[in-house]
């Protein structure tokens, strides 16, 4: 069903957007998992990618940024640890606490991602003219923001 023969002189009936949807949705997802062989979820890449922008932080001051709580977030930093995309060092202002700081193999894994998403990029505008990248953009722009409102209220 993902890779059935779409054209874009689809009928406009009531689920024009379903159908036009589901073989984007399955396209990206495919490029997603072929891309995401690391097993990391998309807060983990936010804290790496916080790391990487602002240095080391406490596991406090990461939840704070994410809006998560202290366990939540150090459960997300588990799997970091794991795959040694992060270290953990006992602060030297205040003993009881750890600096999260990331490594760089967490360096490596961001730069993949960069040149994943520059991939991404030149296939939109490669498929889209300029006014419909500029669409686009603004469409993903108003999604991500009535999701992120959406999230506000829960």
């Amino acid at each position: 069903m993902c890779f059935a023969n779409f054209t874009h002189e689809a009928p406009m009936d009531e689920d024009v957007l379903e159908k036009s949807y589901i073989p984007f949705q399955c396209l990206v997802i495919n490029t997603l998992n072929q891309f995401n062989v690391a097993g990391i979820s998309t807060a983990q890449y936010q804290i790496l990618d916080v790391l990487v922008a602002s240095g080391s932080r406490t596991t406090k001051e990461l939840a704070a940024l994410r809006g998560i709580s202290q366990s939540g977030t150090s459960k997300l930093t588990k799997r970091l640890l794991d795959k040694k995309y992060i270290v953990q060092n006992r602060s030297d202002i205040d003993r009881r606490c750890y600096d999260i700081s990331i490594t760089s193999a967490g360096r490596e894994f961001l730069n993949r991602a960069e040149k994943f998403r520059k991939e991404i990029m030149v296939v939109i505008k490669t498929a889209l003219s300029e006014q419909e990248v500029a669409a686009f953009a603004g469409l993903c722009g108003k999604i991500v923001a009535a999701t992120a409102h959406g999230r506000e209220k829960e």
